[in-house]
């Protein structure tokens, strides 16, 4: 069973950022090779949670849609919608089991069985004006735009793991997806 796995999933190694020299794990997942740390690099129209420095070393930056659009560095993207939907079908057949397949063991009922290391970053809610969601969710931008002022993500939380959609104006984390070549 093991070597089953191994064929399928596997820690590919690191990535250093050439912009601010910070280095990030990364995670071979199915055929996607995906950052296994969130982004921290410091963008206009990035924060802290809670403007705490500290968040930002545990849990990275939260990024507005419009600053996640060119968060990534050359060589890697913003994932589509569909690449979510790619990454949740390959790790699990329910809600539940993508869930807890892709949370940090670190995270209560996280299995974190193909490295992804999600942990519960929380957001930035724009309408409300306040941080919200720190131990709950992890919430990733994707690249696709939803309908006019609101795009898609990808949501990790005890209420499973889906493409969901906020506001461009919110603050959500960024995991940046290997191009392929």
């Amino acid at each position: 069973m093991l070597i089953g796995l191994l064929s399928v999933f596997s820690l590919a190694g690191t990535m250093r950022d050439s912009r601010d020299g910070k280095t990030y794990k990364t995670v071979k997942i199915g055929n996607q090779e995906w950052m296994a740390e969130n982004l921290n690099y410091n963008a206009q129209g990035s924060v802290c949670y809670d403007n705490d420095p500290a968040n930002c070393r545990k849990y990275g930056r939260l990024y507005t849609w419009d600053a996640a659009q060119d968060a990534c560095l050359a060589g890697w993207h913003l994932p589509s919608a569909g690449e979510f939907e790619t990454l949740l079908g390959f790790v699990g057949d329910s809600g539940k089991e993508q869930n807890e397949a892709l949370r940090s063991s670190k995270w209560k009922k996280g299995k974190d069985k193909y490295g992804f290391s999600a942990l519960p970053a929380g957001g930035y809610g724009s309408g409300y004006e306040k941080f919200s969601g720190l131990g709950l969710g992890a919430y990733f931008w994707s690249s696709a735009e939803h309908i006019s002022g609101v795009a898609y993500s990808l949501d990790i939380s005890d209420g499973g793991a889906y493409v969901g959609s906020y506001d461009k104006s919110d603050g959500n984390s960024v995991r940046c997806l290997k191009d392929s070549n």
